[in-house]
């Protein structure tokens, strides 16, 4: 697809652009004295050659078919396979693009509620929960908005110890947390999880699949949320380390 900024039918939760992502995963290369070889594709492309796809386009990905989900279905055997699948803002998958319509649709099925109105008549709302979409179900994942809740102001938010050398030290800042995902067996947090009720949450996290795995960061990065955008360097120096180790990265 190509970047538009403003253009919210493609892109969600994110304004940094495919070439930021290229400059930003460059640099960080050249600080640890590597090479990365870095191509912006089509999702036609096949991904097998590359050892990391990045989707800059936030809880948007473009899809070609939306009758049987043959895009995400084939960024999952690529994972599957020993592949590493990034999502650099929002719900992984939730929008789903559709190049013939130029638009964004819902890939997530709808529930619907009931709505008692005061003339008497009832109406049918849709709710559409993260953890119906696709992907996050695919998963195994439960994402929840955070918007209006404590945690929405993530002070201070730590580094495990685990990502401590991979990453640069967030530092003393609040991140505006949108979204998180409830710390189950299949979830490494990156960001130290905190506790919302009985729930372990954290915004930024790895999946195992198969053999590879997903990088998820469900941090908004918008000019209106500048303490937002140290996620730019946190992701791009993880990125390019993961790429160092095993071979050539890709973003599409």
């Amino acid at each position: 697809m190509r970047w538009e900024q403003d253009n919210d039918q493609i892109s969600s939760g994110t304004q940094v652009s495919p070439e930021d992502w290229e400059r930003e995963s460059q640099k960080w290369a050249r600080s640890e004295r590597g090479k990365i070889k870095i191509e912006l594709i089509d999702a036609k492309k096949s991904f097998t050659p590359y050892v990391a796809v990045i989707n800059p386009y936030g809880g948007v990905y473009p899809e070609h078919n939306l009758k049987n989900f043959e895009t995400m279905n084939k960024i999952l055997n690529y994972v599957k396979e020993g592949g590493l699948f990034v999502s650099v803002a929002d719900t992984p998958c939730y929008w789903a693009h559709n190049p013939l319509l130029k638009r964004r649709l819902d890939s997530t099925p709808p529930i619907y509620g009931i709505d008692k109105r005061a003339n008497g008549s009832i109406g049918l709302i849709p709710v559409r929960p993260f953890e119906l979409t696709p992907l996050m179900k695919e998963l195994g994942l439960q994402v929840i908005n955070t918007e209006g809740n404590p945690v929405y102001n993530w002070d201070n938010p730590q580094v495990a110890d685990r990502f401590k050398e991979a990453v640069p030290e967030i530092g003393q800042t609040t991140i505006n947390v949108h979204r998180a995902v409830i710390v189950e067996r299949n979830v490494e947090p990156i960001i130290e999880p905190r506790m919302y009720g009985q729930m372990r949450l954290t915004p930024f996290f790895l999946v195992n699949y198969g053999d590879g795995k997903f990088l998820i960061s469900l941090i908004f990065l918008r000019v209106s949320h500048p303490q937002n955008l140290i996620m730019k360097e946190v992701l791009a120096k993880l990125i390019t380390k993961l790429a160092k180790e095993r071979g050539p990265c890709m973003e599409t």
